[in-house]
């Protein structure tokens, strides 16, 4: 049943461009499977998403004849097992064989007999990509997006390979419900490991600490670093009144009510359901000076001229820094699409500068590394808003980073912990 799971969430995943966390949760609330069983179904979901081009480049090495959408997911999670697990091979061979013979005899030992050629040529294979330098079939990338890292950073190699590592669990510890001294001291008992920390979020080798009974319902909040970073950096003060402009999912406006005890926070987004989910973090961690609106960012009617002191644009991205836990992205992300990106940045924060007082400071952020999207963004900015200057960031030491001409900062991934990200703070003079 597992395999037959996982063939089908592949298609769904692969084929369909359906969401991978979706699709897992869907099907958590059908079947009725043990956190082991889970596990392993995430393990290998997310490893065969990861190394799809890999994968792929073997089986079509092997054979160009499959006739069953169906069958190819077997084979790719098959092969993902052998390749990326410690997983027994002849059992592996042995299940794909009984799930395939479900569809019909023939898809059957059409499978078996791929996967046995695999295992006779993978020397060959892995030799054919090393001698016709195909690295980025190795890597699992777009060849575009591989030329495109290697091209825009010095460490494009590293940043691209730690992208494809296992993501940790990330914890940011609410300072107003449970003092870091507490959190560690309740972490003691625990049967997991602090791995990284950078200030106030932790990272953790597995999920106990949540699934404890030692701390309260609002002490521990799921946030990357490099998002906690953004409100960090907006050093606000107590009457300061802010724009949040795409807010939801409502970490970051989360982060910052938490950080700062400031007059009051706007958080907007343009989808009805996401303000759904803005109002329901609004009434659980009881945010009496947050006010949540409905809006279009890039035309956000009835705000004043000069408003805000504080203003934070973290707008839609590619996402190439959040990889490592939404592994699909990478395939259906074109340079179109980057240009459909850039040109709806822009158009963000042409509308909302204007809000903002004189002396009042934004953030521009994006959970993604292109070039395109921030640091020739930056120069759009800085070249066009003449009254523009960049703040300096407050980046941790242990924080690994690269920073970009203008003063923006590029979070490097290859850390091993962090997300990559990158964020750049204007003061309106």
């Amino acid at each position: 049943m597992i395999k037959e799971d996982l063939a089908n969430i592949l298609d769904n995943i692969i084929e369909q461009k359906k969401f991978s966390n979706i699709e897992m949760n869907y099907l958590f609330t059908l079947r009725n499977y043990s956190l082991k069983e889970r596990a392993f179904i995430k393990n290998i979901l997310n490893l065969t998403i990861k190394n799809l081009i890999y994968i792929d480049y073997i089986i079509d090495s092997i054979t160009k004849k499959i006739s069953k959408r169906k069958t190819r997911q077997i084979l790719r999670m098959s092969i993902c097992q052998m390749y990326f697990t410690e997983a027994d091979i002849k059992g592996v061979i042995y299940e794909a064989n009984e799930v395939a013979k479900k569809i019909n005899v023939e898809q059957g030992k059409f499978v078996n007999a791929v996967l046995r050629k695999v295992v006779s040529k993978k020397e060959l294979i892995d030799k054919k990509i090393e001698e016709d330098n195909l690295e980025y079939i190795k890597l699992s990338y777009p060849k575009w997006i591989y030329e495109k890292f290697l091209i825009d950073f010095e460490n494009g190699y590293d940043m691209l390979k730690s992208l494809k590592d296992r993501s940790y669990l990330s914890i940011r510890v609410n300072k107003k419900s449970i003092s870091i001294e507490n959190f560690l001291k309740k972490v003691e008992k625990l049967d997991t490991n602090i791995l990284f920390r950078v200030d106030d979020v932790f990272y953790f080798d597995n999920y106990n600490v949540l699934e404890s009974n030692e701390f309260n319902e609002n002490d521990l909040i799921i946030q990357d670093a490099s998002s906690y970073l953004v409100a960090k950096n907006m050093k606000l003060k107590n009457t300061d009144v802010v724009l949040d402009a795409c807010s939801a999912p409502g970490g970051k406006s989360l982060a910052i009510l938490n950080m700062y005890d400031i007059e009051k926070l706007i958080a907007c987004d343009i989808y009805e359901h996401k303000i759904d989910k803005l109002n329901e973090l609004k009434e659980k961690y009881k945010l009496d000076n947050m006010l949540v609106l409905n809006k279009d960012a890039t035309n956000p009617n009835n705000f004043m001229k000069e408003y805000f002191d504080s203003i934070l644009l973290d707008v839609p991205c590619s996402g190439f820094g959040v990889l490592k836990r939404k592994p699909e992205k990478i395939y259906n992300i074109t340079n179109n699409n980057i240009k459909t990106l850039k040109k709806l940045q822009k158009n963000i924060f042409d509308a909302n500068i204007l809000f903002l007082k004189k002396g009042g400071s934004l953030i521009y952020s994006t959970c993604t590394l292109t070039k395109n999207e921030n640091t020739n963004n930056a120069k759009y900015f800085l070249e066009k808003y003449k009254d523009l200057k960049v703040e300096k960031l407050d980046i941790p030491e242990n924080v690994k980073c690269v920073f970009d001409e203008f003063g923006g900062v590029y979070i490097d991934p290859s850390n091993g912990f962090l997300d990559g990200f990158y964020m750049i703070k204007f003061k309106k003079e």
